[in-house]
Parts: structure tokens; sequence; C-alpha cells
């Protein structure tokens, strides 16, 4: 089983220089919103647990912005990534997550 959620966190500031898209099998599924450079880890995490899954970053100009939450997925009872700071916009990114692998379970 698979599954991606946000814990609240002390608020840190932060500056966005991306935005993120997720596409599940190519097909836009939620965004472009704004994120930091961190969200490549979050990227890979994706793709280690579901290669239809791809988050995709494009750079934007810098704004700052205060990170609350942080970002957790969990598969097959392995924590692939644990507390990773976001801004709660990433509540959307974690429902469509977990809806789609809901329906549709990563293979591995």
């Amino acid at each position: 089983m698979s599954s991606v959620w946000l814990n609240e966190k002390s608020k840190t500031v932060e500056g966005h220089t991306n935005t993120a898209t997720l596409y599940f099998k190519g097909e836009k599924i939620v965004g472009p919103f704004s994120c930091h450079d961190n969200t490549v880890d979050i990227q890979t995490a994706l793709r280690q647990v579901d290669d239809r899954m791809e988050l995709r970053l494009a750079r934007k100009d810098k704004t700052v912005e205060g990170h609350t939450r942080a970002f957790n997925i969990k598969h097959n009872g392995k924590e692939i990534l644990s507390n990773h700071s976001c801004h709660d916009n990433m509540e959307s990114l974690v429902n469509s997550i977990n809806t789609i692998w809901k329906i549709m379970p990563p293979s591995s």
C-alpha cells in the first residue's frame, strides 16, 4: 500500500523559484503551483514509487513564502520521504496522488 500525507510543522520562510505540475500517464492532473528547489526530492520519491507519475518542475521568478507543512510518502510499509518541508499548497497534490493510488495502486 502507498500513501502520501502532510504534517503540520513550525513555520519557516523559503524562497520559491519553481512551479510544479503533476502528470499521470502523460495527462495533467494538478498544478502548476509555486514550490521550492527542494521539490526535486518529492519528484524523485514519486518516481521511486510509481513511474506513471511525473512531477514536472519549471523555473519562475522568486517569491518568498512560508512553509507550514511536511510532505511524507510511504510505500509498502517503507518511508520513502519523511517530513520534507513544504507549503500548504501541496494539499491538492497529496489528494490527487492518494486518489490515483486508491483506484490504481502502484505495481511495485
